[in-house]
């Protein structure tokens, strides 16, 4: 009866090694195996797809091994004991009781040790190989006992129905945005990806939360070809600026009626040293201020037009996107030839930074670990600085709030440029 006890014990242990394996195995590497042609590969992405009905099934092998270890396991090793205490054989109530509890004691060390404990640590290390090894086994031992499992099942739901409870599929694996922002710090720290891996996955989880006016060149940053220009002069701002796609203009920013590309230009350039840039303007996508980029991108894509007009309320034109803005928005800043070598963000240590006055605000959060205002309605950090201080500042002066001090290092074009941020540190 000893044996039969600790074959139970395996047994639990058994069970309890599966349901923790086809948990923990991810569906994508079972899949892989399948292609591999890896034994039991077949069976156990089966089970992966349903999941609940073996999760069932190890439940029921737990309860059944349990209950019999108890039944057979303590009254067998009681016994046992209980030869080796023949001195208290005239006190019976004594010795039962002592036989007892040390037979108890035993049974549940090696219960909760080798049937719950070490298999549930070798599930978790090694579901990819567990997994083959319990597969067939599990999927025999579901076939036999299925009308029970089943029965179960029923019951479970309709009580659960009775109470108002939706029940739960065990296998539902989406992750909110938060939970993905845990599992990708988490995958950093423990060095499963790079830092840079680990920036892409977070705005790529973000993506969708950002909107057109957190990303856009102001309106007046925007340069534009304008219809009242001769070609000379349009050429001479393409030249000096060195952009790919131009917003193009009757007179004002307000009235932009397409874009031109700058290889339509030079190619007809080259020919006609006078031609009409009209005929060569391009649509360009309309979009509001608040309108997510990633429903921006997929626009971009459909139509095939990689530059993006912003517009507020009014109609007025309120800025510009580019397909690299986007871009940006997930890789992180790309940079060209062309571009100025000026950093957006420049760490000096490590509560304190050189920052571009168009950063924005969800970005200094992030850089400082801060919580700006609620009620914060400035986009950039130059923004803030400039509704705190309710005037455009002169390079050297220097305001603070209670999240940082600020140092003005550059101002231009009636916007502020370059700004020094130390965190406030409290001692």
């Amino acid at each position: 009866m000893l044996f039969v006890a600790l074959i139970l014990v395996l047994l639990n242990g058994f069970f309890v090694l599966s349901e923790f394996a086809i948990v923990k195995v991810r569906k994508t590497k079972l899949e892989e195996f399948v292609k591999q042609g890896k034994s039991g590969a077949s069976l156990a992405l089966k089970m992966s797809n349903s999941l609940d009905t073996y999760l069932s099934a190890t439940q029921l092998g737990i309860t059944f091994s349990s209950l019999a270890l108890g039944w057979i396991g303590e009254p067998a090793l009681a016994k046992l004991i209980e030869t080796n205490f023949s001195y208290l054989a005239n006190n019976p109530v004594l010795l039962h009781t002592i036989s007892f509890i040390i037979a108890f004691s035993i049974v549940t060390f090696l219960h909760v040790v080798f049937g719950e404990i070490v298999p549930k640590s070798i599930a978790i290390a090694k579901a990819e190989v567990m997994v083959l090894y319990i597969a067939r086994p599990l999927y025999l031992f579901w076939l036999v006992f299925y009308p029970l499992i089943r029965f179960f099942d029923i019951v479970a739901a309709a009580i659960l129905r009775v109470l108002g409870v939706r029940p739960a599929t065990e296998h539902e694996l989406a992750h909110s945005e938060e939970e993905l922002r845990i599992i990708v710090n988490e995958s950093f720290k423990g060095g499963h990806i790079d830092s840079v891996e680990s920036e892409i996955i977070k705005n790529a989880v973000d993506f969708s939360e950002t909107v057109a006016k957190e990303i856009m060149t102001p309106r007046k940053d925007m340069i534009c070809l304008n219809s009242e220009k001769s070609f000379e002069e349009n050429i001479k701002r393409v030249t000096s600026t060195k952009h790919t796609r131009y917003p193009y203009c009757h007179g004002g920013k307000d009235n932009i009626v397409g874009m031109v590309h700058t290889r339509d230009l030079l190619n007809n350039a080259l020919e006609n040293k006078d031609i009409d840039i009209a005929k060569y303007v391009r649509p360009i996508i309309m979009v509001p201020e608040n309108t997510s980029i990633s429903t921006i991108l997929t626009r971009m894509n459909k139509s095939r037009i990689h530059l993006a007009l912003v517009v507020d309320e009014y109609g007025g034109t309120s800025g510009l996107i580019t397909l690299d803005d986007i871009i940006e928005e997930i890789i992180g800043e790309t940079t060209d030839e062309h571009d100025p070598k000026n950093e957006t963000i420049k760490k000096i240590d490590e509560n304190k930074y050189e920052l571009d006055g168009m950063v924005n605000i969800e970005k200094v959060e992030e850089i400082f670990d801060i919580t700006f205002e609620e009620t914060e309605i400035s986009v950039t950090i130059g923004g803030r600085i400039f509704n705190l201080i309710g005037r455009l500042p002169v390079a050297g002066e220097t305001i603070e709030d209670k999240y940082c001090t600020y140092k003005i290092l550059e101002v231009g074009s009636n916007r502020i440029k370059r700004i020094l941020c130390e965190k406030i540190v409290e001692e």
